[in-house]
């Protein structure tokens, strides 16, 4: 087989969904499709929800070892793969083991309420495993907002899920959708995020600018009227009153969809008022 039918082999897709710090890192696939696959404006949760058995997992280490050899950094792939029970964790981590010796760093996307059925103990467990990070969609501090959007959590889980994370030492990286609250809730949906994130450490702060997906709920609740959805510029205002009010350290804020064609970064709090320079130049063009 040639490495291009090695790759189509172990991904069920074409396209593999990663985080933006996660391009480089090795993705073996564990699951497909969320667990929850109820939020009003997510399309990504295509596939029905399954976790593979561990000889398809089993199988796919194999090819991705002769793939990816000399790879430190595993990225366990699935829109939520944290879901997986802990013992089936720790089943694919020491099957890692056996077929890429040199991974010491694993990584996954996780929801809120993956984390929360972990105990402190197991969270502490996979940390001293080589678990160093999850990617989260929090999406928004604001429980109104939250539960409009049937997220299935609320913003003091949030705070509850990643104070658990910062005493096992498990970094964090955060995606926050500016625009979910549409334009009625916008300055509620900025600050009452903002409050959130101020009580938790991210390591980084992505913000994904809210898109209408077609056969999403969100997006027909947009076509009948039902949800007030904003400009670019709007989005980009509501944005800036977000940083305005986090006081966060050691974190980098970032938003790759700034008007589709321009990207905002910047650490904070030390470029704090670079981000807000920037964001009111774009803002005046």
């Amino acid at each position: 087989m040639t490495r291009e039918e090695l790759y189509q082999s172990i991904y069920t897709h074409d396209t593999i969904y990663l985080p933006p710090h996660e391009q480089t890192t090795a993705a073996l696939e564990v699951s497909l499709g969320c667990s929850w696959h109820r939020c009003t404006f997510c399309d990504f949760a295509k596939d029905n929800f399954q976790i593979h058995s561990l000889e398809k997992i089993e199988y796919n280490l194999k090819v991705l070892s002769y793939l990816r050899p000399d790879d430190r950094r595993l990225f366990l792939l699935g829109e939520n793969a944290f879901c997986m029970k802990t013992e089936r964790l720790f089943q694919i981590m020491e099957l890692t083991e056996a077929y890429m010796p040199n991974i010491c760093e694993y990584t996954m996307y996780s929801r809120i309420d993956d984390v929360l059925r972990k105990t402190d103990k197991e969270l502490e467990r996979l940390r001293k495993k080589g678990l160093r990070t999850l990617h989260i969609g929090v999406e928004s501090g604001c429980d109104s907002i939250l539960e409009e959007r049937q997220k299935g959590i609320t913003a003091a889980q949030t705070i509850e899920a990643l104070k658990c994370l910062d005493n096992a030492e498990i970094d964090y990286y955060l995606t926050v959708i500016p625009g979910l609250g549409g334009r009625t809730f916008s300055r509620l949906h900025a600050i009452e995020t903002a409050r959130m994130l101020n009580q938790v450490h991210p390591k980084n702060i992505w913000c994904l600018k809210l898109k209408l997906w077609e056969n999403t709920p969100l997006y027909r609740e947009e076509k009948t009227g039902k949800f007030d959805m904003m400009t670019p510029e709007e989005i980009l205002r509501e944005e800036r009153l977000l940083i305005e009010n986090l006081i966060v350290s050691d974190c980098l804020f970032e938003d790759t969809t700034v008007l589709d064609k321009f990207t905002v970064k910047g650490m904070l709090p030390d470029k704090k008022e670079e981000l807000l320079q920037a964001i009111d130049y774009l803002l005046s063009l």
